[in-house]
């Protein structure tokens, strides 16, 4: 009987990625557990409904939008104390579970610590990502590095991420062929909607502490939404940490007024997919919008000097860092229409499959050595 797999999940993006991997060890009949953190409230009721996952959901702490960094620094830790209690309820003895920790979040770094407080395995999804900067983006490549130090098994979505995680002397590391979001992009069918529409538009969706904390940052990308609004309309969904900030800048006002300017709120993974599936154009700092859409093939503008993942880099993705005229005049220059491909279509066999299958042979086995796996999961 293989280990109960318990996925500690504190954010949309988290749960996103998660979903596929889950219903992949359902499917295995690995015993899953969700034991969510609650940084986040809202749709995540309706994701889990959406990709069909069945799993146990545990609740650490009362769901609520945490969109301050007050908020968060309360936050965090009574999730690192409830966490703990529940992985304890959960697992009583250390060897029943294995805990898997997903990307670079706060609920990442909770997760990590509060497994390794009780004496369990760490399995970290999307592991060895980085920018090749500790505080560039910030908190993310910090966090980062932190559970690098904590992982037992490391789930490794490419070459170079193997390797990171080889030379820091990971127990165990998996290469899985691959990232999740390519799975979750197939179940949305959003693959069936890419081609941009006439008239033609744009859509923003922001949300990095690095571009909505700092004043001249935040105001410098209200500029350029409103510049491109001289060509396209403009699609801006807006984080609840993205709407509290602009308010707060008296920019939020600005925007809805804008008559080219539709604000929306968060919405649900396939509405949104569907919406950047058809945009000419798509301005995100997010990683996982990043690797989404280099899976439809759409247009992005990557708004971070850098970043971790190589997903859609040199196709149809572009950092902003690397446009020395500026993201408008590279947008409203024509650029953007030289980086749309073809949507990527995942094989028989997708990362959350592989990924699943490495759980079963691993969290089956008895004692802890690694050369006890075969079969190509471990490289």
């Amino acid at each position: 009987m293989p280990k109960r797999s318990i996925f500690v999940i504190g954010t949309r993006a988290q749960l996103i990625k998660v979903a596929p991997v889950v219903v992949a060890c359902e499917r295995r009949g690995i015993p899953c557990v969700l034991l969510m953190t609650g940084q986040h409230k809202e749709t995540m009721d309706d994701l889990i409904e959406e990709f069909g996952v069945e799993a146990r959901r545990v609740d650490a702490t009362t769901p609520a939008e945490h969109a301050t960094v007050v908020s968060l620094a309360r936050w965090l830790p009574q999730a690192y104390t409830n966490v703990k209690g529940r992985l304890r309820e959960l697992a009583p003895t250390a060897a029943e579970a294995v805990v898997l920790v997903h990307g670079d979040t706060l609920s990442t770094f909770v997760g990590a610590l509060a497994a390794k407080r009780c004496r369990m395995d760490v399995v970290h999804l999307e592991s060895g990502l980085t920018s090749g900067a500790l505080l560039d983006p910030f908190p993310e490549e910090f966090l980062r590095r932190l559970v690098f130090r904590m992982t037992d098994i490391a789930m490794c979505p490419n070459d170079a991420a193997e390797a990171y995680m080889r030379r820091l002397g990971v127990r165990r590391v998996v290469h899985t062929g691959g990232n999740s979001i390519v799975d979750a992009v197939a179940l949305s069918g959003a693959l069936t909607d890419c081609g941009s529409t006439d008239p033609p538009y744009v859509l923003a969706s922001l949300h990095r502490f690095q571009n909505i904390y700092h004043k001249g940052r935040l105001r410098q990308i209200v500029e350029i939404i409103e510049r491109l609004s001289q060509r396209f309309t403009i699609h801006f969904v807006l984080h609840p940490a993205t709407r509290d900030r602009l308010q707060q800048e008296g920019l939020l006002d600005r925007l809805e007024q804008h008559e080219r300017i539709v604000l929306h709120p968060r919405m649900g993974y396939g509405a949104f997919l569907r919406l950047a599936a058809q945009a000419s154009c798509v301005l995100t700092d997010g990683g996982s919008n990043q690797e989404e859409l280099a899976v439809l093939g759409v247009p992005t503008v990557v708004m971070r000097t850098r970043t971790e993942r190589p997903d859609g880099l040199g196709r149809n993705a572009v950092l902003e860092g690397d446009l020395p005229e500026g993201v408008a005049s590279f947008i409203l220059g024509g650029g953007y229409e030289r980086l749309r491909t073809l949507p990527v279509c995942p094989g028989a066999e997708g990362p959350s499959e592989k990924i699943a299958g490495a759980l079963l042979r691993l969290c089956s086995l008895e004692g802890d050595s690694p050369e006890a796996v075969t079969g190509g999961f471990l490289h």
